[in-house]
């Protein structure tokens, strides 16, 4: 089911950047930048006796090519901060981010207000820092899983959108031979601006 969630992302995506973009540059199409920040929350379970942190705060930086039409290319870059584990003798602290790529769809519902609908494949990074029974180690998993979000914008000047947003992708980690994959909100405000 990953393969086929990811394989339709990857169609969307290329739906909507080489040769869309090709025909939008003489169609009117305009490329944009945007940022914006918050808190990220992990959705990983906490056993009875551990201090769990499962929230910080996350970045995430983008770039598109919006097309006539209101859809758009779309790579990003989220970095989704620190998970902490801690049961007063073993600890561990999960750190996650992804590079994103996939299609957006930016309708306008007028006076200013609009929308974005965004998914795509996300090449993501988990790495942990532990130490358990009195082993210290660090350990990197890559891994694709597919990404999704929802947002609101509000124009307040000619090319000008501030953006608040909800988007989830999943992380995997791996420590001392034990693996899991969890998935991770993201809500965040920020701004958008087109050239």
């Amino acid at each position: 089911m990953k393969l086929s969630i990811l394989a339709a992302a990857a169609v969307a995506a290329s739906a909507f950047t080489l040769p869309a973009l090709a025909q939008s540059a003489l169609d009117g199409g305009h490329p944009y930048v945007g940022l914006g920040a918050g808190m990220s929350k992990v959705n990983a379970g906490c056993a009875p006796g551990i201090d769990c942190d499962r929230t910080d705060t996350a970045i995430k930086l983008y770039g598109g090519w919006e097309l006539p039409n209101h859809f758009a290319g779309e790579l990003t870059y989220f970095d989704l901060g620190k998970f902490k584990a801690n049961n007063g003798t073993d600890s561990t602290e999960a750190k996650g981010s992804y590079w994103g790529i996939g299609g957006a769809w930016r309708p306008e519902f007028g006076n200013g207000w609009g929308g974005v609908a965004r998914v795509g494949a996300a090449y993501t990074e988990g790495k942990v820092d532990y130490s358990i029974a009195g082993v210290n180690g660090s350990e990197t998993r890559n891994d694709w899983h597919p990404y999704y979000g929802l947002g609101v914008n509000y124009e307040i000047s000619k090319g000008i959108k501030l953006e608040a947003a909800w988007d989830n992708t999943q992380i995997s980690t791996r420590a001392q031979g034990a693996s899991s994959t969890n998935y991770v909100n993201s809500y965040t405000l920020g701004a958008s601006f087109a050239f």
